[in-house]
């Protein structure tokens, strides 16, 4: 997979489907001016700038299922090494919709941990963006609780302190016993659908101030109005409103600002390493011909714990570069 990194614009007639790729830079669009950040050393300037032959991944609304893409610099980032391409292509979209909610919507800074012991409860901490959202509240300093099935393994390997799988049943009963006498604040519903949230909303006494649950979906049930309910979505850092039906993803500046600091930061935490860990990865066999199957898939529940890659390069008929 070739990526060519333009600065960011929406797609129109004969959109590309796809969201995260991984791949390298063939090409610089015009108008790309990612500036470094005042707080990068110089030792670090010269790999936050584009060119030609770099190893990246990034996301967008589209674009990902094609041999070329053009993605914005806003939402690409460098990739290490040590990093294949097909971990890679994992991490866009599901660190960025799990860094919005943890940065943006429940308002935990970037830079600084928080000095005071904490607790959040993350439900659906197995999935792509729970798994990312578990990892960013580690690295905020929060301790996770994660709510999983089939998939409570992988929430452990992802940094949840306790694990509750909801098929022993008792939930919210496991939960309170792990809270304690800890009057819950947050909590990050990663499903959003099935009453996750409504659940995840009862562990929220309505004394408490400022309480929030981030949604990763709009809401599909009546809520207890002392929660204010933010979804998170990376697609308001573009700098233009998208609509989803009758939902409406505004713009927000104030999002694209902190993407401009955020992507920078997660190159940062990727080469450490250690810090950030990909989604486990299942490759679809046959290209972009093997989509409908992963579709398939997805409808059929048989994905847990894992993301579904497609190589580009195997698609029947495509040319090898």
């Amino acid at each position: 997979m070739f990526l060519t990194v333009v600065p960011a614009h929406f797609g129109g007639p004969g959109l590309v489907q796809g969201s995260d790729v991984s791949g390298v830079v063939v090409k610089i669009g015009e108008g790309v001016t990612r500036a470094r950040p005042a707080r990068v050393s110089r030792l670090f300037a010269n790999r936050l700038q584009f060119k030609p032959g770099d190893r990246v991944a990034g996301t967008f609304r589209s674009g990902a299922f094609a041999e070329y893409a053009s993605y914005p610099e806003l939402s690409t980032f460098h990739i290490p090494g040590t990093l294949t391409f097909e971990e890679a292509c994992t991490i866009p979209l599901g660190l960025t919709t799990a860094a919005m909610g943890i940065y943006r919507r429940l308002g935990y800074s970037l830079d600084t941990p928080i000095s005071e012991p904490k607790s959040i409860v993350v439900w659906g901490a197995s999935g792509s963006v729970g798994q990312y959202a578990v990892q960013l509240a580690k690295l905020v300093g929060l301790r996770v609780i994660g709510v999983a099935g089939a998939g409570a393994p992988v929430a452990k390997i992802s940094g949840c302190d306790v694990v509750v799988d909801y098929r022993q049943g008792q939930t919210l009963a496991q939960i309170k016993q792990v809270l304690g006498d800890e009057q819950l604040q947050h909590g990050f519903d990663a499903v959003s659908e099935n009453h996750t949230t409504s659940q995840l909303a009862s562990l929220i006494s309505p004394s408490t101030k400022d309480a929030k649950v981030v949604m990763v979906l709009h809401p599909h049930e009546p809520l207890p109005t002392h929660i204010q309910y933010p979804q998170t979505s990376v697609f308001s850092i573009y700098g233009e409103e998208v609509r989803h039906g009758p939902n409406v993803v505004p713009a927000m500046p104030e999002d694209t600002e902190f993407a401009k600091r955020f992507f920078p930061a997660l190159e940062g935490w990727l080469r450490e390493g250690g810090k950030i860990i990909p989604n486990k990865i299942t490759i679809v066999e046959g290209g972009l011909e093997g989509v409908p199957e992963g579709f398939r898939r997805m409808r059929e529940k048989e994905v847990s714990g894992e993301k579904l890659v497609f190589r580009i390069a195997e698609t029947p008929g495509v040319e090898a570069h």
